[in-house]
């Protein structure tokens, strides 16, 4: 594995800016498909049995299956999928920095919640806790009455990303499909589009394996 490794003092700046405090017991927290055309030319002499045959071997093709074994096609970064950085649960979309109130009652009766001061905002943060699933919430800080989503935490191998990566895969098999980082160190690698990002943290006995994931609002 081919990691870079940066300065513990940067590692500890950014991961405790991109992740919410913890609390509690918890730790805090498709594919394209490419099609081909073929054309066939006869004279004005073609006999019309030609022609039916021309017919149906283009037929044929066209109702062939797709060759599942076939390699997908990397982008520039290496990426083998689009990165999606809203996480679906349940057919439920969890945007982070979105008004998270109307999602928590979407998802329906949790397993637990909790609360606790923020560490990233003025207020009270909120943990509601699905299984292996955990959503945070901060609130907003023009209106405290309003909580947004700031964090989706998948924490155990019973639930995946979007594109089937979870707890206990490897460094390898995130870069395998999500390609290459934005950002990595030790400890965590990051992928991030504007004002978010998916985060994938690694055991700290071992390293090559992922311990939690992260969908989170990245502060500026």
């Amino acid at each position: 594995m081919n990691k870079k490794i940066i300065c513990a003092a940067l590692s500890a700046m950014l991961v405790c800016g991109l992740t919410a405090c913890g609390g509690d017991d918890s730790s805090s927290t498709a594919a394209g498909s490419s099609a081909a055309e073929s054309s066939a030319a006869g004279t004005p002499d073609a006999s019309s049995a030609a022609d039916s045959a021309a017919s149906s071997a283009a037929d044929s093709a066209a109702d062939a299956p797709a060759d599942s074994t076939a390699p997908a096609e990397k982008s520039e970064t290496g990426a083998t999928v689009p990165i999606t950085f809203d996480y679906v649960a349940n057919g439920v979309t969890l945007e982070v920095g979105k008004e998270a109130d109307g999602v928590i009652a979407a998802l329906g009766t949790y397993d637990k919640k909790f609360e606790a001061p923020s560490c990233a905002f003025t207020g009270t943060s909120n943990y509601y806790v699905y299984g292996g699933l955990q959503v945070v919430t901060y609130p907003d800080e023009h209106d405290q009455s309003l909580n947004l989503l700031y964090e989706v935490d998948l924490l155990d191998n019973t639930v995946a990303t979007n594109e089937g990566i979870r707890v206990g895969d490897t460094y390898d098999d995130v870069v395998a499909k999500y390609g290459k980082p934005d950002q990595e160190t030790a400890v965590f690698a990051m992928y991030k589009t504007e004002g978010k990002a998916v985060q994938f943290f690694f055991d700290k006995d071992n390293p090559d394996v992922i311990s939690e994931i992260v969908y989170t609002v990245i502060l500026v």
